[in-house]
């Protein structure tokens, strides 16, 4: 069975988009050229192909114009406010079934990293593994991680805290900035962000009320476990592209088209016929639920003409756009 494609929640890049909003910076472009929807907070129901959010992270911090982006979001960021911390707090008794519980939590928003913890003597490795090596240095995302975990650890840490104890490994040292802290930082592969600490600290008793925890913040979705529903879930928010050639799908996908199209014939179907399924879709209930004007809704499943557009949907329903209406139309 194959793996299915490395996908990430939306929502994730909302720390960046609000910070970039509060200093002023149209993340709007940027958006644009990746084809991300450019609702503003990003939503936690929709899942894209974890190259789009890479890319999103290091671009950001150049829009920011700022080298240590990413650490200085996931440092501040509320840790209560994010779903796989809130739902672990509510059941975790020691650091130790804190870290496990947010392992567990977190595969629920994404399938292109994987957190984990592990334990060999007196020495303990929190962090996150790439299932598959991103096209980019990651070097913003993994700042961001670096400073989400040390805030997220010493919290949970507290008077054992000690930052000689903890040792960093991130594929850019550089995207960290130089502090009184002063962090033991080693420079790493693009796989993944580790942070090592005593083993002992795992025994601590967990502090609830240092985590005023909001849960039952869940997202709706779950993230996809299969190719073709990971598929379908990166090249959603790109059917309005009249340029969604095999070529570019598989791209937005991170995959070769070669490879990507020797995997889905192995479960009986290809990208074209992917892409198809999804903007019929989109388009019939487009029709049978809105009052929208047929040109709208062929603009925003990637066709100019709609003449063109009532052609191909009638081959996709056998019926015409207008015909559809009529005969699927909600009840007010």
């Amino acid at each position: 069975m194959t793996n299915s494609l490395p996908l990430i929640r939306l929502s994730a890049i909302n720390p960046f988009l609000l910070e970039l909003r509060r200093r002023g910076v149209d993340a709007g472009g940027l958006m644009r050229e990746l084809g991300l929807p450019q609702d503003i907070p990003a939503s936690n129901d929709l899942f894209v192909a974890a190259k789009s959010i890479y890319l999103f992270v290091e671009r950001s911090a150049e829009l920011a114009e700022d080298p240590h982006f990413g650490f200085s979001i996931g440092s501040s960021l509320d840790l209560q406010s994010w779903d796989p911390i809130a739902a672990s707090v509510e059941q975790a008794e020691t650091v130790g079934q804190l870290l496990t519980l947010f392992t567990i939590n977190a595969a629920e928003h994404s399938s292109a990293t994987k957190f984990f913890l592990h334990t060999e003597g007196d020495r303990s490795t929190f962090g996150l593994e790439r299932v598959m090596k991103p096209s980019i240095r990651p070097g913003q995302n993994d700042a961001f991680y670096m400073g989400f975990m040390a805030r997220l650890l010493r919290r949970a840490a507290r008077d054992q805290w000690d930052l000689a104890d903890v040792l960093f490994r991130v594929a850019d040292p550089g995207c960290i900035p130089n502090s009184t802290q002063r962090f033991r930082i080693a420079e790493s592969d693009v796989f993944g962000v580790h942070i090592s600490f005593p083993s002992q600290w795992l025994l601590e008793r967990f502090e609830k009320s240092r985590f005023h925890s909001n849960a039952n913040a869940t997202g709706t979705q779950k993230v996809p476990n299969s190719l073709i529903e990971a598929v379908r879930g990166a090249l959603q928010p790109h059917l309005h592209e009249t340029n969604l050639t095999v070529e570019k799908a598989a791209s937005i996908c991170g995959y070769d088209r070669r490879r990507l199209s020797r995997e889905l014939r192995s479960e009986g179907t290809t990208l074209s016929k992917e892409i198809a399924k999804l903007r019929a879709s989109k388009a019939s209930r487009d029709l049978g639920a809105t009052d929208r004007r047929v040109s709208e809704i062929a603009l925003s499943v990637g066709f100019t003409d709609p003449t063109v557009f009532s052609r191909a949907f009638k081959n996709w329903t056998g019926q015409s756009p207008q015909d559809y209406r009529r005969t699927h139309r909600s009840p007010n």
